[in-house]
């Protein structure tokens, strides 16, 4: 019988952990590199919650691929759920409140339908029904997705290494860094591999500036003091145009996040992680402007979250040039919701069963524009 094929995943971050996660599931022999720990606070897989929501525009090819991914993601959070006995994923639905023109809305509405994947179009007064006090006085319609909801994120993180070392793989706490094959190097010591996947997040811009343009990028996060009636599982995700949240999951408080104010270039090793205090004012505004019930709110916690994100804000997923079996994979900003189908996905790739989309290729790429801002890595509604 010949030896399983090998792997090195650098990175235990939602990517690493996801394609460390169905590599060992294919019978390969899996070595995780983690310079921290998993689901560590400097990294972009932290904190309570994180939305699965499926709309993604309309139009283009790619689209339906993050769409149909979506889909795919949501189907193996919940197998991977039943089979541990916990809850990752909270069916509890996306509410988009559609102002203005509705452009996005009203192309991901299109785009849900021709897939065949659930979704309503709704009369703004239809809000009452999925929040105990809400305005709905500004809006041109309330797009439900109702199979969407909440993924319990840092869980998750956990949860899949957990599975991971449990069929056979390792961890080693040690900073990686790459040489001139692509290879690991950890301690003075190369880490030989079949394949290795460098799948370190915002790092990836430092160990391959030649080949990525990924920056990290500082959004902020506060989660305010709710009664009961304001809980998740209960309450929806709501999507408002910069602005978006969901109820109080796990004791964590009402959240609201988003592009609420300038989103700067950070270091992820170094980086003052204190929000911006006009951040704070904005998600006040916000939470007070969509919700009158909770205008004073205490609030009760707050911290920074981190997006590495491509030039486009498309992921990052192609073989090293050159190199001895090395990929990147990342990017994006957005790639939580994917989680264990981008494992798949990337597994296919390296298992030769499919070609990388070009949009996930290296080069140059132009760069995402928003029409609620122009300001680099404040993501608007297409790539949230």
């Amino acid at each position: 019988m010949p030896d399983a094929p090998t792997a090195v995943v650098i990175g235990a971050g939602i990517v690493g952990a996801s394609i460390a996660h169905s590599l060992v599931q294919r019978g390969w022999s899996v070595t995780v590199v983690e310079q921290y720990t998993p689901g560590h606070v400097r990294g972009s897989s932290h904190d309570t919650s994180r939305v699965l929501r499926l709309s993604y525009g309309g139009g283009r090819d790619i689209d339906a691929w993050y769409t149909r991914r979506a889909w795919r993601a949501r189907e193996l959070w919940q197998e991977i759920g039943a089979e541990e006995g916990i809850d990752l994923f909270h069916n509890v639905g996306v509410v988009w409140f559609a102002r203005g023109e509705a452009e996005f809305e009203e192309q991901s509405a299109r785009g849900l339908e021709a897939l065949g994947l659930p979704v309503e179009r709704l009369a703004p007064e239809a809000a009452r029904d999925f929040f105990p006090d809400v305005r709905c006085d500004d809006l041109e319609f309330v797009l439900h997705e109702p199979s969407s909801g909440v993924l319990r994120a840092r869980l998750g993180v956990l949860t899949l290494m957990r599975r991971t070392l449990r069929a056979g793989a390792r961890l080693r706490i040690a900073l990686a860094r790459p040489d001139a094959r692509g290879r690991a190097v950890v301690d003075g010591e190369v880490l030989p591999a079949d394949r290795t996947i460098w799948a370190c997040g915002p790092w990836l811009g430092r160990w391959f500036p030649r080949l990525v343009d990924i920056e990290s990028v500082r959004q902020n996060v506060f989660y305010f003091g709710v009664e009961p009636r304001w809980r998740t599982p209960g309450l929806p995700v709501w999507v408002d145009g910069g602005a978006y949240g969901a109820g109080d999951v796990d004791d964590s408080g009402f959240k609201v996040g988003g592009a609420l104010g300038a989103a700067p270039v950070i270091d992820p090793d170094l980086a003052d992680r204190r929000p911006d205090p006009e951040a704070e004012k904005a998600a006040r505004w916000a939470l007070g402007h969509r919700f009158p019930a909770l205008a004073e709110a205490p609030l009760v916690s707050r911290h920074v979250c981190q997006y590495e994100l491509t030039a486009d804000q498309h992921f990052l997923l192609a073989p090293v040039p050159g190199s001895e079996g090395a990929w990147l994979a990342g990017g994006g900003g957005h790639a939580f919701k994917f989680g264990p189908a981008f494992g798949e996905y990337t597994a296919d790739l390296i298992d030769g069963g499919e070609q990388p989309l070009p949009e996930f290729g290296l080069g140059p790429r132009e760069r995402f524009q928003s029409k609620e801002s122009a300001t680099p890595g404040q993501l608007a509604r297409l790539h949230r």
